[in-house]
């Protein structure tokens, strides 16, 4: 089966001066229609093995790092990484010939891994494993993001093991704390662990005004969601939603 997939990107901005902070490399298919749309059910397809998730995965991150080798903005590039893929390099690590694939990538497009996040995606998997993988991307210079942080318990342990640079709040439960004030005051207290932590928080699924105040009064360092933009085939200028910020920020002040 030849499936060809695209990197789109999605920004996500700095809720104090509007600019562009990370962009999430996010894949794209074709449908029958000629337009692109999310291929995220494809990894989790039951007629695919893993080896060729694996591969499809590769795809998308060779021909993304490849556009941002070409971009001249300061935002870092996010990618994300099941941790449950890490089982499939325990044979390559115990003969310590094992390079991260993620590294000989970067190396082959130039590019300072410094400038990638690693977005851990799902929780399954060996904890020691994901530590060991964890490790080695901040050896290289790399953040650690969990993304849909809250969308289960599970997550905890991984949390105290991973030690995170980076909390993204789960969609759904951010959805919840517009209609719910149980959901709302979790998402405080994970708010004030990360502002104790130095823990960057990312609110994703921002999709209106009402939505990108609630983020802010709840301490989020950066969004991301529709209100601004959805993924794109190519990157935004940095500056590209400086003045959306401001006017979301101090509507009585817009011209």
């Amino acid at each position: 089966m030849n499936i060809e997939l695209e990197p789109f990107f999605q920004p996500i901005i700095n809720v104090k001066n509007g600019l562009i902070a990370y962009n999430e490399v996010l894949a794209r298919k074709q449908n029958g229609a000629g337009h692109f749309v999310s291929a995220g059910a494809i990894f989790s397809s039951p007629n695919l093995s893993m080896d060729k998730i694996i591969s499809l995965d590769n795809q998308v991150r060779h021909k993304a790092f490849a556009k941002y080798k070409g971009y001249t903005g300061d935002a870092q590039l996010t990618i994300n990484i099941s941790p449950a893929w890490f089982d499939r390099h325990a044979r390559n690590i115990k003969l310590k010939t094992h390079e991260v694939p993620t590294l000989s990538m970067l190396r082959k497009c130039g590019i300072d891994p410094s400038r990638i996040v690693i977005e851990l995606t799902e929780y399954d998997g060996n904890k020691a494993m994901i530590q060991h993988f964890v490790h080695s991307y901040r050896e290289m210079g790399m953040k650690i993001a969990i993304d849909d942080f809250g969308a289960g318990f599970s997550q905890i342990d991984r949390l105290i093991a991973i030690e995170p640079d980076i909390i993204k709040l789960d969609m759904n439960l951010f959805q919840h704390s517009l209609v719910s004030s149980y959901a709302m005051d979790f998402i405080q207290v994970i708010a004030s662990f990360a502002k104790k932590r130095g823990t960057e928080l990312i609110f994703e699924g921002v999709e209106t005004p009402e939505q990108f105040d609630i983020a802010l009064s709840s301490g989020a360092d950066f969004v991301q969601g529709y209100l601004f933009s959805q993924a794109q085939a190519q990157f935004f200028n940095d500056n590209a939603f400086v003045d959306d910020i401001k006017t979301l920020t101090y509507p009585k002040m817009a011209v």
